[in-house]
């Protein structure tokens, strides 16, 4: 088959001024089981980061990775911007006559993805749960674009014939909000409309490293125990809770980070947690890195013994995942997190990451120390962690759905009936015009009091529905 892949970059085999991402892991993981299966593939890759032209620089050149990959990258869609890049999209599109579209970068792929015109089979992978996330934006300076956003996910909602999650508990969400704009009808009865696709381990993703030189003697003592933080300070993350009174209780102990703020999505963390760290009795052992070279992260990895992951009790952190745990694990680093996303839920029922009560800085204490004090049981933690990660979630496995239907793409039953019959239900009719009401708010219309508008706003107060007063003033 052809399948024309919509995802998010930087990928493996090329650099790009910004360090690779849990949603460009994604497309990745993606596309190398697609490549693995011998059909023929074209991604395009939306630059995280890059809204201007994207640099980037060959390592291999798409044919060296495989003779049936092909690669075209554009800046990162913005709302000013997904027209013109979706055009461009669509012309690459048209091009490769492909048998199946799958938009493989969540919401930033999505931009792009719900502005192509064609009939193709489509599969959105959604990874990580939209809303809860998009909650802990909504006092975004920014308010408008991120309000945008809804209405491009109600439309991948709307045209989406496969979908994809990164857990369990997402799953039975998207299930819930398919629901609400009429996608469980009659004709979708039948359909395995939602199916799971956890965070993946890459294949080539080499073991833990001899002494690399990147922590031990330059930060710290050969025999320094390693407590260790990497990737972006998101929204969801606890940053009070990693422990100087572990440092305070354990002279063995140091902290080393890499990563920082996500710049343009996320900086206020990272900002917080260094100021935090400068008022520290102990700060000379924290270590903070900020973001270093991706060739590099391995080494820090390969001198850390134990991650943290400290998750504030609200949906995200139930509802999404945790991918950094996936390098971590590959390269021998032990976990420690806060049990509430599924993965970490998963990992410390099984024995293979240390739990941390959430909210609870001097249990989370106990629990690091007592891993830092009994070496034997870090190191079969270690050990079991790394094994399931490379078989349970390893690339082929965790897309094993996706691969299946790649092999045969086929529409869900409801859109095989409008493309093909014309034919509409009811609930599909309603949430469309609600989609059209959306962009018409979102858009010039609104913004510029066009009559348009003014039209439509009056009928809808007509049917107001809070006894606000707000409908007498329509």
């Amino acid at each position: 088959m052809k399948i024309f892949v919509i995802g998010v970059g930087p990928l493996p085999f090329y650099r790009s001024p910004i360090p690779q991402n849990s949603i460009s892991e994604g497309t990745w993981q993606m596309v190398y089981s697609l490549l693995h299966d011998g059909h023929q593939v074209r991604v395009a890759t939306m630059e995280f980061g890059q809204r201007e032209d994207p640099q980037v620089e060959y390592l291999k050149r798409p044919e060296e990775v495989s003779p049936n990959l092909e690669h075209q990258y554009y800046p990162e869609p913005l709302r000013d911007s997904s027209r013109k890049i979706a055009r461009q999209v669509q012309i690459a599109l048209a091009a490769f006559q492909p048998d199946a579209v799958v938009s493989a970068g969540s919401m930033i792929a999505a931009w792009v993805t719900t502005q192509l015109k064609h009939r193709l089979p489509l599969w959105y992978d959604i990874k990580g749960a939209f809303l809860p996330e998009l909650q802990l934006r909504m006092d975004h300076p920014d308010a408008e674009a991120v309000f945008n956003t809804f209405a491009v996910y109600k439309h991948a909602l709307l045209r989406g014939d496969r979908f994809s999650a990164v857990t369990e508990r997402q799953a039975h969400m998207l299930m819930g909000e398919l629901g609400m704009v009429g996608r469980l009808n009659p004709q979708t009865l039948r359909d395995e409309l939602v199916t799971v696709k956890p965070t993946g381990i890459d294949p080539d993703s080499p073991k833990r490293l001899a002494k690399t030189g990147r922590i031990r003697g330059r930060l710290c003592t050969e025999d320094t125990f390693v407590l260790f933080s990497s990737g972006g300070f998101n929204t969801w993350q606890d940053t009070r809770m990693f422990f100087r009174t572990v440092l305070q209780a354990e002279p063995q102990a140091e902290f080393v980070c890499i990563g920082g703020g996500i710049g343009g999505h996320v900086d206020g963390g990272y900002e917080a947690f260094r100021n935090w760290v400068g008022e520290s009795p102990v700060r000379e052992r924290f270590h903070l890195e900020g973001w270093v070279p991706q060739d590099q992260v391995i080494e820090y990895e390969s001198e850390a013994d134990l991650g943290i992951n400290c998750d504030l009790e609200i949906p995200e952190s139930r509802y999404g995942d945790r991918s950094r745990f996936l390098s971590w694990m590959a390269r021998g680093v032990g976990v420690a997190t806060t049990p509430l996303s599924q993965p970490s839920e998963l990992l410390v029922e099984k024995g293979m990451a240390v739990g941390l009560p959430g909210g609870d800085s001097s249990g989370a204490c106990e629990a690091i120390l007592a891993a830092i004090r009994n070496p034997d049981a870090h190191r079969e933690r270690i050990r079991k962690a790394e094994q399931f990660a490379r078989t349970e979630w390893s690339f082929l496995e965790t897309t094993k759905h996706l691969r299946a239907w790649a092999a045969d793409p086929k529409r869900a039953g409801d859109n095989q009936s409008r493309f093909e019959k014309n034919e509409i239900d009811r609930q599909y009719e309603l949430a469309s015009y609600e989609l059209s009401l959306d962009y018409l708010y979102f858009g010039e219309e609104r913004q510029s009091g066009k009559k348009t508008w003014k039209r439509v706003h009056h009928e809808l107060m007509k049917g107001w529905p809070w006894p606000d007063g707000r409908r007498l003033r329509g």
